[in-house]
């Protein structure tokens, strides 16, 4: 069999409208509206796929049009859903996001109760599978005690998503056995329980971070890039200059080019440029995945915008 990595997490439809002009509350805004295959899970499987590395994805559909749309997607992609369930009674997760007119989220609505069949009664029949597999990257979609399960359980590298503010709570006190974590700037606060204002409240945060059981540490800071962290390392990369068209799925984009960078045993710094290259590529997209995610296309900007 050939060597993959699994992925435990959320599969849906992306519904996203962008403002064409500054955005009006509690007012209807004229601007453009489009429907897409999105999840935090999904869309790293769809990164990892255009990366080449082959993916056992683990997620939760219904028995509906929209789950019909994420299964054929995964078949043409190579995704494999193997392991996958299908709860006929539920609906497929969806999630609508209003962007501003500069294409930067400001609100979102997560409809994702179908991910509470991801037990851990379900991932103990499956973790053969999952420790067979040279990484287990989990969003926080799942509920918190099958990320404790998988925490306890696993006996490959996890790469953990926060995904959220809201569901970065499921993790804050919980947090061990982490090969490597994204969070962002204000997840960070809440995983240490502290204001971050300062470089040195940054640094201090991400002390507070590693000693919770977290090998690598990537805290995204947006327009400054990303501040990453090790027992050995530390630094901060600012990302390359890019048009942004909308940022729906950078996250994902920079997660996926860690754990290629893993794959392929880059060290800290050099996987935070891959994640930053990726992020980079996929904002100036309209897509939530871009097709114009390759090696060749990350190795172009690490090589060219980092020649130092």
């Amino acid at each position: 069999m050939k060597e993959y990595v699994c992925i435990i997490g959320g599969a849906n439809i992306d519904i996203t409208g962008t403002s064409y002009a500054i955005l009006n509350p509690k007012d209807s805004n004229p601007g453009k509206t489009t429907l897409s295959l999105g999840g935090v899970g999904r869309n790293i499987a769809e990164n990892l796929s255009r990366l080449d590395v082959h993916v056992e994805f683990i997620t939760v559909l219904g028995n509906d049009n929209y789950a019909r749309e994420i299964q054929e997607s995964c078949k043409e992609l190579g995704i494999s859903l193997n392991y996958a369930l299908t709860v006929n009674e539920e609906r497929t997760s969806t999630y609508l996001c209003i962007n501003d007119e500069k294409g930067e989220m400001q609100v979102a609505i997560s409809d994702m109760e179908i991910y509470k069949y991801v037990t851990p009664d379900y991932l103990k029949k499956i973790i053969e599978v999952i420790n067979n597999s040279r990484a287990c990257i989990v969003d926080t979609n799942i509920p918190q005690e099958s990320l404790i399960f998988l925490m306890d359980n696993s006996m490959v590298p996890i790469f953990l998503d926060t995904v959220s503010v809201k569901k970065t709570e499921k993790i804050k006190d919980v947090l061990q056995n982490i090969h490597s974590l994204k969070p962002n700037l204000i997840e960070a606060e809440i995983l240490s329980n502290m204001k971050i204002s300062t470089k040195e409240d940054l640094e201090k945060a991400a002390d507070i971070i590693l000693e919770k059981g977290i090998e690598n540490l990537y805290v995204s800071l947006g327009s400054k890039g990303v501040y990453y962290a090790n027992r050995n390392t530390k630094g901060n990369v600012l990302p390359p200059s890019t048009e942004i068209v909308n940022t729906t799925g950078a996250g994902d984009s920079f997660l996926a080019a860690v754990i290629w960078a893993y794959l392929k045993d880059l060290d800290i710094e050099k996987s935070a440029k891959a994640g930053l290259a990726a992020s980079s590529i996929c904002v100036s997209s309209t897509l939530t995945v871009s097709k114009d995610i390759s090696t060749e296309n990350i190795n172009h900007i690490i090589e060219n915008y980092w020649r130092d």
